[in-house]
C-alpha cells in the first residue's frame, strides 16, 4: 500500500471506490437500476476486477470501449451501440484511463500474476510502445495484425522527448496516454449527442493501479463530469 500512495496519493481500492461512485450518481439524480456502465480501460483481465462494480448498475456490463493500453478502440460505433442500451428513462456511466502495476514490493510497471513465478510487465503495450521510443523502433505502416499497437506507439512517438527526459518514464507514458483517453472518450461522445437526446452521462477519468494478484487493485480519480443532452 506505501508503494502505492508513494506515487498516487489520492488513489483509493476498488471497494472504497465504490461508495464514491453510486454517491456522485446519487447527487446528480441517476437511477442505479436504470443506470447502465462502460469502460475503457486496457483490456488486460487483470483489469477484470472492476466488473465487480456490475453489481450497481442495470444489465450484465460493462460495454467494453477500451483496447489495449485503455483508448476506446470501438469508437462512434461502440458508442452508438452503448446509447441504444441505454434503459427507458435511464442514463449511462463512463469509467476511463490508463493502467499501471506496482508490484507488492515497489516496483513500477510490473505485477505478479496468478500462478507465475516472475512478474509481468502492466500496462504490456504502454511499456511495449515506450520500447519502441527507447530503441528508435516506432513502426511508420500499420500491421493489420497489430492495429490497436500501432495507434498506441503513434501517440507516444508524438510526446517521445517528453517520454525520455522524464523521471520515470513508465509512470509519463501512463500520464500521455490518460491525457488521450480522456480525449478520445469525450470525442466519441459528443459524436453521438442526437442519439444521447434527453440522457445523461457520467464520465469518471482516472489511473488505475493494479497489483500483485493476491491484492485489491486501486483507482485514483483525476476528473469526473455530468454531460446532459
Amino acid at each position: 500500500m506505501q508503494h502505492i500512495k508513494q506515487h498516487y496519493p489520492n488513489a483509493l481500492t476498488i471497494s472504497d471506490l465504490e461508495p464514491v461512485i453510486t454517491s456522485e450518481l446519487d447527487l446528480n439524480g441517476f437511477t442505479l437500476s436504470k443506470t447502465i456502465w462502460g469502460t475503457s480501460i486496457c483490456s488486460d483481465e487483470v483489469n477484470n476486477t472492476f466488473n465487480a462494480l456490475s453489481t450497481l448498475f442495470a444489465g450484465p456490463g460493462p460495454f467494453r470501449f477500451g483496447g489495449i493500453s485503455g483508448m476506446p478502440f470501438t469508437g462512434r460505433t461502440g458508442m452508438m451501440a452503448f446509447d441504444s442500451h441505454i434503459p427507458d428513462n435511464g442514463n449511462a456511466f463512463i469509467l476511463y484511463g490508463p493502467h499501471i502495476g506496482i508490484s507488492q514490493d515497489g516496483v513500477i510497471g510490473e505485477i505478479n500474476r496468478q500462478a507465475q513465478k516472475s512478474n509481468t510487465t502492466c500496462c504490456g503495450s504502454l511499456i511495449a510502445g515506450l520500447g519502441q521510443l527507447q530503441n528508435n523502433a516506432v513502426p511508420f505502416e500499420i500491421d493489420p495484425i497489430d492495429q490497436q499497437q500501432f495507434r498506441v506507439s503513434k501517440v507516444l512517438n508524438q510526446k517521445k522527448d517528453q517520454i525520455l527526459a522524464a523521471e520515470n518514464a513508465i509512470k509519463e507514458v501512463t500520464e500521455i496516454a490518460y491525457a488521450q483517453i480522456k480525449e478520445d472518450v469525450f470525442k466519441i461522445v459528443d459524436s453521438t449527442r442526437e442519439a444521447l437526446k434527453g440522457r445523461k452521462i457520467y464520465l469518471m477519468g482516472g489511473i488505475v493501479i493494479n497489483t500483485d494478484w493476491d491484492k485489491e487493485d486501486w483507482f485514483e480519480v483525476r476528473d469526473s463530469e455530468l454531460i446532459e443532452f
